[in-house]
């Protein structure tokens, strides 16, 4: 039985690792040979012009369209209220810039005990995020995305799936590398969550893997529902197995028990599950081993969460989460657990939570995003500079939008049954956090971030000790 059980998950990764990305390739180089081969059929020579930049696929709405400066002069000016959309034919597929940079300032200090424990980290300073890539669609109801971070130096897959249907009407699948529909926080993109780093108990979340999905957005669009498949590994693009990899299905499910004024008023509600097999007998927690202070991961993982290893035929993980906004005024809470069916041992169960607070000293607020139960990008109302921002016609310049933060995170690790590690150690963490910080929003896709952290990790074999962090960050995206 487990020799049959190991070729089926054999089979599985084969299917979504080794030939997703060529399908997906394959894909989109046929609709955009076929789609220029009928542009180019349908023109006559003397119509044929250089192909124009479309914005949001309208010519009508395209500055740059008609007797309008080359898309290469744009790139030297100022950014434009949107970025260009590439139409290929007419109609036919699509193609959009889309990127970000996160540029991190991280200072430290530590107690001696933490030092000892955990080593000494050092300040730093460099990018925690460098991603580029494109989205568009083939087809009306066929879009895509394929984006890489190049932060590492390394080329490393974020984003990269083809979405077939429409969320809103019979829902839409997915097939490539996506995140797994589980936490509030983890759906909500770093480009708008409230905080530099997501709280720690977020090493729970499965975050980004290979697998198949499906997402439907009900009627009135009070409530979501997202399930798939999925295969995890254990490299940063996910392609190799090992220690850690395993085979999960996963599913997510929201409600808006209210929602008012055009989302400035709402209560969110969700819970998710995710059950895995792991391919090698073997669950990991915390993959990574302890990170600097600069973590280049999907996720952010704690300095202060050591590695758990586990020997074990099966995890479940559990997700319950709450947020709401009134106005300027917003709040949100999670709950996050797992149990491990451990080999030769007793089960295992971690858990941990957060409560998260923001204000918006300027009257902004955050949006949400009714389709997919996740929070929005922030629509400054008085940016404090011209461009970056989402909107087509320019708004009366301002100080910008001012937000302050506050969270308590708690993280628990710690179980009788946790095996020790290779030296005999014991194994797991204790990790309660506070976090508050300050953004500013020049404009709609840039900001400046301020959060300052204080830490009082409990460690088995060394006992409790404490750490204070300091971070900034210039954070823009396309």
């Amino acid at each position: 039985m487990m020799n049959r059980n190991s070729s089926s998950r054999r089979c599985i990764r084969a299917f979504l690792i080794r030939w997703t990305i060529p399908l997906i390739t394959g894909f989109a180089v046929w609709l955009s040979t076929a789609g220029m081969a009928q542009e180019i059929t349908s023109t006559s020579s003397g119509d044929l012009q250089a192909a124009k930049p479309i914005l949001f696929g309208n010519a009508n709405q395209n500055p740059l369209a008609e007797n309008g400066p080359d898309w290469f002069d744009s790139l030297v000016a100022p950014p434009s209220s949107s970025v260009p959309e590439y139409a290929l034919s007419k109609p036919g597929p699509t193609l959009r810039l889309r990127g970000r940079i996160d540029a991190d300032a991280l200072g430290v200090t530590q107690s001696a005990g933490n030092k000892a424990t955990f080593g000494d980290l050092n300040d730093l300073v460099g990018l925690r995020r460098a991603r580029i890539g494109v989205e568009g669609n083939f087809t009306p109801d066929v879009r895509y995305i394929a984006e890489i971070d190049l932060a590492s130096g390394n080329v490393v897959t974020r984003d990269v799936f083809v979405g077939l249907g429409q969320i809103r009407d019979e829902g839409e699948f997915k097939i490539g590398h996506m995140r797994e529909p589980f936490s509030l926080e983890g759906g909500t993109s770093a480009n708008t969550f409230a905080f530099m780093e997501r709280s720690t108990i977020n090493a729970l979340d499965p975050a980004r893997n290979w697998g198949v999905a499906y997402a439907r957005c009900l009627p009135g669009e009070q409530a979501t529902f997202a399930t798939g498949v999925f295969q995890s590994g254990t490299d940063s693009n996910d392609f190799q197995g090992g220690d850690g990899s395993d085979t999960a299905a996963t599913g997510r499910l929201t409600w808006l028990p209210w929602n008012e004024d055009s989302g400035r008023r709402l209560m969110h509600l969700g819970v998710a599950l995710s059950s895995r097999i792991p391919d090698r007998g073997i669950v990991v927690i915390n993959q990574r081993p302890n990170s600097p202070l600069l973590d280049l991961g999907d996720s952010s993982a704690s300095p202060f969460a050591s590695t758990i290893r586990v020997p074990a035929t099966f995890q479940q993980l559990f997700n319950a989460q709450w947020a709401v906004v009134n106005g300027p005024f917003s709040a949100q809470a999670e709950w996050y657990g797992t149990f491990i069916d451990q080999t030769g041992g007793g089960p295992i169960f971690y858990h941990g939570s957060y409560l998260s607070t923001s204000y918006f000293l300027t009257g902004d607020h955050r949006s949400y995003l009714t389709q997919s139960g996740i929070f929005g990008p922030v629509t400054v109302a008085r940016p404090a500079m011209r461009g970056f921002t989402s909107r087509e016609h320019s708004q009366q310049l301002g100080a910008g939008a001012w937000e302050l933060t506050a969270r308590a995170s708690y993280l628990d690790f710690f179980d009788s049954n946790t095996p020790v590690g290779p030296q005999g150690q014991l194994a797991g963490t204790m990790l309660p956090q506070f976090t508050v910080g300050v953004n500013w929003y020049l404009a709609d896709r840039c900001r400046i971030m301020f959060n300052y952290s204080y830490a009082a990790p409990n460690e088995p074999n060394t006992g409790a000790s404490s750490a204070n962090l300091f971070a900034s960050r210039l954070a823009i995206f396309w």
